[in-house]
């Protein structure tokens, strides 16, 4: 197998071109972003010219290595001259270029000296400006000026956008229940168990080519969502030769070289997944057959239970990542062969000290602190990923593609806590968990673009398929307790296993959770697109396609727990004082000696711990996209039939068995008005969904060891509605520069919230009746020097300023909850008030030098809402500082040197308590109804009066990474 892989790199390697360069590109109207057929283009020092095909496209090859300059004209068009487009051997260099309509004249206008870099990033600009929805992104060469190490870290720099648990998404302010995902085009399943989520920390941010987030629909968009959908597409077949390697190294302040806790893995934990030394053995019969069993054959069985307990001590290693890619292009004749490979890398090692409390009767006069604990998390978290693209082009009208990528992120948490369960009670608790989680997924798009009729009808296809396998192989936790640290008398201070006599729950020690949820997605979409005119103003595009997709999951979860034997004999009480080494080791289980017994299995695996679910969705659309002169309508009807099952044995004669099917009818009309070549005025409605996700309605329930909350699911959901209103101005002054402002409002019908419910600890999903979401989003790029006018400084010319703002609202109706809590009047759970995101940029592409600093950050956010006797919890707001400096040798090697969260501010959960007894002055409350909507800061966080459920410590993280293109 090795001597393959090595052959198959080596023929890789071999593939070049000759030592010759090639240009090519799209040439686009500057004022509407349409393509260009037949655009005359000239190199007149080597005598090479061509013109743009059906789809304004160009390809100059064969030209010596030198720097060059490209003649463009067009009839009707001013003529332009781009200079400084520099060939390099065997590379296609891409350049794309805009060319402006004459105004009253035949003449020609020729723009001379324009450089090719700026003609590019203009280009760019221009269809983003031209796209027909309301949208923003961010492209791999901006990525590449970031320390983001993962595709979360990426989102966060894109307008609008947060990230929570620094992997969940949240797009103006609502959470991500509200979001979608893509992945070069095809939809992808939810990766976590417990929430409709998807955990965008699962791709490395160096396998991406792009992403966008979509905010406003079209009928050719998923219907199911409201904050956004994100678009993640990886990186392409090339249209150059290259090999790329880079390996990076990082320190954490308060990790790197620490103490670190650990336990015994396996051997395959470095790749992000266990080999099977966690698993269930398998030994052990199912449920049903195990509860038949007798004592004796129970007892018999905990001697399989060959695992290694021991916590123990080492030193944190550094950071480390490691990325290989290749690309090769391969002419055959007319027809082209393109490949793209890489594999990358990662481990994460992090330690954060979370102080936890909880309090009875919330109130700032009268609260009472009932509990308290410290928890030490030691964390190491893998991120391994493969990606192998191609396509083949048969002729500028056919082209097949096929894309994939496979990823594996694992993280292996021990944590160790110490504390009072009661404040009043002297007895100090000693708990402890092994908790390793591994998320693998497949996600593979076979797609087809096909012209006919020199280009006027265009047919595009994709069918996809998806496969996510998460697993939590054995969750270990066990938990000791010493009735008095502070006395002298050893069976006072002696710390005692807290083992149940038959019985089980979180509360008590020897507890084993495993769990597997299996999902896949598979399906394919068809689009058809048409173009017309009506007469030589009217532009027409006519666009038609159909949905069919697949879902379907297979969860299931085992609870076992270590019991002391009391039957035919007596527990043997002594066993307790052991440590976690020794305590269960296999000489400790069943009957010891005659009238003396050992520790036993349990199985409290209830009926609920399994479900299957899945559902089918088919979908169709028609829309138009009509323009005229400074006027282009984007307008139509999406179609969806969408029908869910769950199902799960709820005892042992009851069983769910929900299947429910909703047709939806959802309209959607884009209208941009084109105010010059610079400036847009968009407008947009649009009816969305929001669906309840499996997890949401199963019936089973997981208790999280680190918050110490119980989830239980809710059949009794009911899909959410949601109008979607939109205005927004853009301007492009030129020169990669922007300035937007727009205006949202969002009309939920049944929006769906996770509560608190009276029993303690216990979480579940909601629908609340109705809420309204509205915001302001302003985005600016500039460049210092368009800010300050001092010609003699030239650095400023390379310095951008950049910042996006969005300031939200939100109000949610609960009437139909009856919840007897004094907060009538809230946000919806989730909905950040405000984002933030602002950077500063140096980028000097002579002599190789690329500095940035970015800031984020968002506002306080209901993490679980009120019950009829708790208050919300909220997490508040924090700001993340980044830096990175780099610095390009001869284009060969790069050198980054990365700092990330550079403020480490503590991440703080507390219980509002709604007082206020501070006074602000005018400024404050000014600032207060912007940014929050609230005057006083009632929801914001008092630090006096407020109670904090936990607080997590974090450090700075610095790495350096080298990269070397071959």
């Amino acid at each position: 197998m090795k001597t393959t892989i090595l052959l198959f790199f080596t023929f890789l390697s071999s593939l070049t071109f000759a030592q010759n360069g090639s240009v090519r590109g799209t040439v686009v109207d500057a004022k509407n972003g349409t393509t260009l057929i037949g655009v005359n283009i000239v190199i007149k020092s080597v005598k090479k010219s061509t013109i743009t095909d059906g789809d304004g496209k160009f390809v100059i090859s064969g030209l010596p290595i030198g720097v060059y300059e490209i003649d463009f004209s067009f009839i009707g068009y001013n003529s332009k001259t781009v200079s400084e487009v520099i060939i390099v051997a065997n590379e296609f260099i891409e350049l794309n270029v805009t060319l402006e309509e004459q105004k009253n004249t035949l003449d020609e206008v020729v723009i001379t000296k324009t450089r090719a870099k700026a003609e590019s990033i203009k280009s760019l600009l221009t269809q983003q400006k031209n796209n027909a929805s309301v949208s923003d992104g961010i492209s791999a060469e901006s990525i590449k000026k970031t320390p983001d190490r993962t595709t979360s870290d990426v989102l966060k720099r894109i307008s609008g956008a947060s990230i929570q648990d620094n992997k969940f998404v949240v797009i103006r302010g609502l959470n991500d229940r509200y979001n979608v995902a893509f992945l070069n085009g095809a939809p992808l399943p939810s990766s976590e168990s417990d929430r409709k989520a998807f955990s965008f920390d699962i791709f490395p941010s160096n396998l991406l080519d792009n992403l966008i987030i979509t905010k406003s629909a079209t009928p050719d968009l998923p219907a199911d969502f409201a904050g956004g959908v994100v678009q993640i597409n990886t990186k392409s077949v090339p249209d150059k030769n290259f090999q790329t390697f880079s390996f990076g190294s990082g320190y954490n302040t308060i990790t790197t070289f620490k103490e670190q806790r650990t336990y015994e893995g396996s051997s395959t934990d470095w790749i992000g997944y266990d080999n099977g030394t966690r698993a269930i053995p398998s030994t052990l019969p199912s449920t049903a057959i195990f509860n038949t069993l007798s004592y004796q054959d129970k007892a018999q069985l905990a001697k399989t239970f060959e695992y290694d307990w021991r916590i123990n001590s080492q030193k944190f290693a550094p950071n480390y990542s490691f990325q290989y890619s290749i690309g090769r292009s391969i002419k055959f004749n007319e027809k082209t062969l393109g490949l793209i490979f890489s594999i990358s890398n990662t481990k994460s090692n992090t330690f954060a000290n979370v102080k936890r409390f909880d309090y009875d009767n919330p109130d700032p006069n009268s609260s009472l602190l009932i509990s308290k604990f410290s928890d030490n998390n030691y964390t190491e978290q893998v991120m391994t990923a493969g990606l192998a693209n191609l396509s083949f082009k048969f002729n500028d009208n056919h082209i097949l593609s096929f894309k994939n990528i496979y990823s594996i992120n694992s993280t292996d948490l021990v944590v160790e806590r110490t504390g009072q369960r009661d404040i009043n009670d002297t007895r100090v608790l000693q708990a402890d968990v092994r908790w390793f989680t591994s998320n693998k997924i497949y996600s593979g798009q076979l797609t087809g673009e096909h012209s006919f009729n020199n280009k006027k009808q265009k047919l595009t296809w994709n069918a996809f398929y998806s496969n996510i396998n998460r697993s939590i192989p054995n969750l270990r936790r066990n938990i000791y307790s010493i009735t008095d640290p502070n006395s002298t008398d050893p069976n006072l201070n002696t710390p005692r296993a807290e083992i149940a006599y038959n019985n089980g729950g979180p509360d008590y020690g020897g507890g084993m959770f495993f769990s597997e949820n299996k999902e896949d997605i598979k399906g394919g979409k068809i689009d058809l697109i048409n173009k017309f005119n009506l007469g030589k103003e009217v532009i027409n595009e006519f666009k038609v396609g159909g949905l069919i997709q697949k879902r379907d999951r297979d969860f299931y979860a085992r609870q076992l727990q270590y019991n002391a034997l009391n039957l035919g004999g007596n527990f043997d009480t002594n066993l307790l004082t052991l440590p976690n080494d020794q305590i269960f080791n296999l000489a400790n289980m069943g009957v010891l000696s005659p009238g003396v017994n050992g520790f036993t299995i349990a199985d409290f695996t209830k009926f609920t711990d399994s479900y299957t679910a899945g559902s089918d969705l088919i979908a169709g659309y028609a829309m138009l996209d009509n323009r005229y002169k400074f006027l282009r309508l984007v307008w139509g009807v999406r179609y969806e039939e969408y029908t869910q099952r769950i199902n799960s044995r709820l005892t042992e004669n009851d069983y769910l068995a929900l299947e429910d099917k909703i047709d939806n009818l959802l309209p959607s009309a884009n209208l941009i008005i084109s105010l010059n070549s610079k400036q847009n005025l968009r407008f947009s409605y649009s009816k969305t969904l929001n669906r309840p996700e499996f997890r949401e309605l199963a019936p089973f329930g997981f208790y999280d060891f680190t918050n110490q909350f119980f989830t239980q699911g809710n059949p009794l959901l009911k899909t959410g509605e949601i109008k979607n209103f939109d205005v927004r101005y853009e301007i492009y002054p030129g020169k990669n520069q922007i300035f937007s402002v727009s205006y949202f409002r969002k009309k939920f019908k049944n929006p769906i919230e996770i509560q608190q419910q009276v029993n303690n600890k216990t979480i579940t999903y909601v629908n609340a009746n109705a809420a309204v979401n509205s915001g302001v989003e302003i985005e600016f790029r500039t460049l210092l020097s368009s800010i300050l006018n001092f010609p003699s400084l030239k650095f400023l010319e390379d310095m951008t300023l950049f910042s996006n703002i969005a300031i939200i609202q939100s109000e949610v109706d609960i009437s139909n909850l009856n919840s007897a809590n004094i907060n009538t009047k809230r946000p919806l759970q989730g909905q950040s008030p405000y984002v933030v995101n602002a950077g500063l940029q140096y980028l000097n592409n002579d002599n190789g030098w690329s500095i940035s600093a970015n800031l984020n950050r968002t506002g306080n956010r209901i993490a679980f809402t009120e019950s009829e006797v708790k208050p919300a919890i909220w997490e508040k707001g924090r700001t993340f500082i980044d830096l990175q400096i780099s610095k390009t040798f001869n284009k060969k090697m790069e050198v980054k040197l990365n700092v990330q969260n550079l403020l480490a501010q503590d991440l703080i959960f507390y219980q509002n308590n709604y007082k206020n007894s501070v006074r602000y002055g005018t400024l404050e409350t000014l600032a207060n109804q912007v940014f929050t909507g609230d005057y006083h800061n009632q929801d914001g966080y008092n630090s006096i009066e407020d109670d904090v459920i936990w607080r997590t410590r974090f450090g700075q993280s610095i790495s350096l990474t080298f990269t070397y293109n071959f």
